[in-house]
Parts: structure tokens; sequence; C-alpha cells
């Protein structure tokens, strides 16, 4: 892609299967009125090198933000993002989102460093946090609040109204019924059918849903 001037560079976070399907998202984006001028990618598994179609920079951890550079997380688990994200956010580096695909009613918000992949609708005033990634081919239904670095797998349903907590981890096919209220931390698993309130850290399974007990 040819750099245009006053062009920022852009970073992807991981250098994995995940970070390089971003990579290939973000060819087809534009974002903020600007197309992408993609880098390279930042990561501390030097062994990833061979396998990425742009270069791996640097680690992420140790890596020092320049004015001219915006950074996106390509990490699925949200504790993941969490570490990798706050040393470049501590040194006030920008965090882009990427909407490729977003089908996007009124009045919806989010934060910095969201992450969106085809085929994801939205209804009328959504609220998101910051670092919120749906992957494909999810439905937010209207009026749900998510919270900080949560992650929604493919084909998830969430109901209008549903409150989801920072940090939640809900896989695919897993459908969180209206007004349902999420507590941070919690896991769903995937194809469970959530009809209750959840508890914050817990892990629910099944159809209808159930806290997982390790024993």
């Amino acid at each position: 892609m040819d750099m245009k001037p006053g062009l920022k560079e852009a970073l992807i976070i991981s250098a994995g299967g995940f970070g390089r399907s971003v990579y290939n998202i973000m060819q087809s984006d534009v974002a903020n009125g600007v197309v992408w001028n993609v880098v390279g990618f930042l990561d501390n598994r030097s062994a990833l090198a061979a396998a990425t179609p742009l270069p791996v920079l640097g680690d992420p951890l140790t890596w020092r933000a320049k004015p001219h550079e915006e950074f996106l997380c390509a990490l699925g688990e949200p504790a993941q993002r969490r570490r990798f994200a706050a040393p470049l956010l501590a040194q006030g580096a920008i965090f882009m989102s990427l909407r490729t695909g977003l089908h996007k009613a009124t009045g919806v918000t989010m934060g910095a460093g969201c992450l969106f992949e085809p085929e994801v609708r939205m209804g009328v005033d959504t609220r998101l946090g910051d670092f919120v990634f749906v992957q494909s081919t999810s439905l937010i239904g209207y009026e749900v609040v998510i919270g900080d670095y949560t992650t929604i797998g493919s084909f998830v349903f969430v109901g209008g109204g549903a409150q989801i907590g920072s940090d939640v981890m809900i896989h695919p096919h897993a459908t969180i019924l209206p007004r349902v209220k999420v507590g941070d931390g919690a896991i769903i698993g995937a194809g469970a059918v959530v009809m209750a309130d959840v508890p914050p850290g817990v892990t629910m399974i099944g159809n209808p849903a159930k806290i997982f007990r390790f024993k």
C-alpha cells in the first residue's frame, strides 16, 4: 500500500493467526477517513516472523510509541489484551478501532481500540467500552452495554437491554437473553443460553446455562 503524505503508520499487536487475519481485513478498511498504512507486527515470539506478511518489528511490552504511529491489538483473550496494551497506553499511544463490515444503528457509542469482524449487526443506543472485540456474524440488540476488554465470539446473540461487564469472554453461538446482566470476568461457554443474571468471574455452560464448577 502506498504511503500518503501525513498518513499515520499502523502496527498490529500479535503476529499470530488472529493478528494476520486482522491484517487481511485491514487491507479493505477505511478508518477515520484514511487508508491504513500497516507497517508491521509487534510480538515477543520471534519464531512467528517467518509466517508473517509484514515484518515483526519488536516486542509490544518494550516498544516506544512514536507520534506518527497508531495501534490495533489483535489478541482474543481479554487478559492478554490488557497486558500488551497497557505499556503503550501508559505512553499515551493511540489505539484505533477497526469497523469493517459493522452494520451500526444510530446512537451507538464506543471507546478506543475496538475491533469488529465482518457482518456484525448492532442495535440503536448500544454503548461499548474500550478494546471490545466482536467477531463475525454476531448480533447485538438495542441499548446493550458492553464493558472494557470484553470479547464476543462469532454467531452470538445479545438481546436488547443486556448488560455485559468488563473482561467477559463469550464463546461462539452463545445466546444472552434480553435484559440479562453478565458480571465482570465471566466466561460464557459455546452454545450456552443465558436466561438469568450471571455473577462476576464464573463460567456458564449449557442450555439453560448453569455455573460450571471445576472439581
